[in-house]
């Protein structure tokens, strides 16, 4: 019966995560409407790789820091409020960074863009109290779409729109909107109870008022699972940072495709990017109806296939055709593991503290890659851009492969641990 009630899926729920994702589609196109606009950005201001690369650098490291802040923010205050700042903080920097006449001024307000970035974490968290256990990883994979839709829309806003208006007209198509979505979210969504949706705790709800307590951050970090997954996001961003800031400019710089190829290839991943991403929901979810450890597994498989194929696509020499159509396919695997691992990392936290722990591992994602661009940049400097991202991506992605299978054989008892922590919750809350 429990179980079964679990698996509702009330029309507020979908309204939310629809809302969740206008947010990360915009904002992901602001992130990404940087990387087609850095040949304009290095002509005009005469800069070299190094110096291109420290642009993104500065606002990953922006962004590390304000990790930890946002993941306990949201764990401890009402969410909507919070998803709302953080809309009008992107939109607002944003615009700073148009004002820009020369490159420390371009440093400096593109850094102060890393302010919000990484927010998502209350957002992920605060998606999982919509939805139960087995269908977190769908509603993520929805969720994750964004990703790569909103790449996609930086990417024609940035080839596209700049023609017109230059780049710095171009980052006020992405910026305005990010205002008015903080309006949408602070009217419109409503905040719920920590843990709402868990079976144990499904009698109980609506006597749910936890917030964050240190001592349960404490237990978590205690799980052997909990260290892989941090871990495997230490090494698995290092590639999304290199391709989303570098991909453009070694399209243009090494294999010199036009404009109209460059699109055309970014179009096709991106779009199979997407069907990554709800592919990766429903299997992940059904992974885990099977084991406990299935999300895992099936996190680990898909980060080495999208590996093979992503050396594949580099190392292949024959043109655009080629290059497209392998890319396409490494397009469709590389998401894959995104909705597991976060799901996995709320299928071992207690509610209250799932925002902090979401906001830990992207804290150890970005403490390691945000120096990605700047070290890709120094390494084209030195033995060429093309061997600088193809090293540092087979290195990082092949650790995070191995991890994740190491976390697969930990994550099934502390699953069990975290809901016999839920039941024994819900019997002292029981009238």
């Amino acid at each position: 019966m429990t179980g079964s009630r679990a698996s509702k899926i009330p029309r507020e729920a979908w309204y939310v995560a629809f809302v969740f994702f206008l947010f990360m589609l915009l904002h992901n196109a602001d992130k990404f409407l940087i990387s087609p606009l850095l040949t304009s950005i290095r002509d005009e201001f005469e800069l070299n790789y190094t110096q291109l690369g420290a642009i993104q650098t500065g606002a990953a490291l922006v962004a590390v820091v304000f990790m930890p802040i946002w993941g306990y923010l949201f764990d401890r205050y009402a969410r909507p409020p919070l998803v709302a700042l953080a809309s009008a903080i992107w939109g607002s920097t944003t615009i700073f960074s148009t004002f820009s006449k020369n490159y420390f001024e371009l440093a400096l307000t593109r850094a102060m863009t890393g302010i919000d970035n990484e927010a998502t974490s209350g957002v992920v968290s605060f998606l999982g109290d919509y939805f139960p256990p087995e269908r977190r990883s769908t509603a993520l994979g929805v969720l994750y779409t964004s990703n790569a839709l909103g790449a996609l829309i930086g990417v024609l806003v940035g080839t596209s729109m700049s023609i017109f208006l230059g780049w710095r007209g171009a980052f006020m198509v992405t910026a305005i909107p990010g205002l008015l979505l903080a309006a949408l979210v602070i009217l419109t969504v409503k905040d719920r109870p920590r843990g709402a949706t868990e079976p144990e705790l499904l009698d109980v709800k609506d006597k749910l008022k936890d917030t964050f307590k240190g001592e349960s951050l404490i237990k978590l970090f205690r799980l052997k699972s909990t260290a892989f997954l941090f871990a495997q996001g230490f090494f698995g961003v290092f590639p999304w940072q290199i391709l989303s800031y570098w991909l453009f400019t070694y399209m243009e710089d090494i294999r010199h495709f036009e404009k109209d190829e460059m699109l055309m290839v970014m179009l096709a991943a991106l779009l199979t990017m997407v069907a990554g991403n709800l592919v990766a929901g429903i299997m992940s979810d059904l992974s885990f109806k099977r084991s406990l450890r299935g999300r895992t597994i099936f996190a680990g498989v898909t980060v080495a296939i999208g590996l093979i194929f992503f050396d594949l696509t580099i190392l292949t020499k024959d043109g655009v055709w080629l290059f497209l159509i392998l890319g396409a396919v490494t397009g469709f695997f590389i998401p894959m593991a995104g909705p597991a691992v976060s799901a996995s990392l709320q299928d071992i936290s207690l509610p209250e503290v799932r925002s902090t722990a979401f906001s830990i591992q992207l804290f150890f994602e970005n403490i390691g890659s945000s120096f990605a661009p700047l070290i890709t940049g120094y390494l084209a400097d030195v033995i060429g851009l093309e061997q600088g991202i193809l090293v540092i991506i087979t290195i990082t992605w092949s650790a995070c492969a191995l991890l994740l299978s190491a976390a697969s054989v930990t994550i099934p008892r502390d699953i069990e641990w975290k809901r016999r922590e839920l039941a024994e919750r819900a019997k002292l809350l029981a009238p």
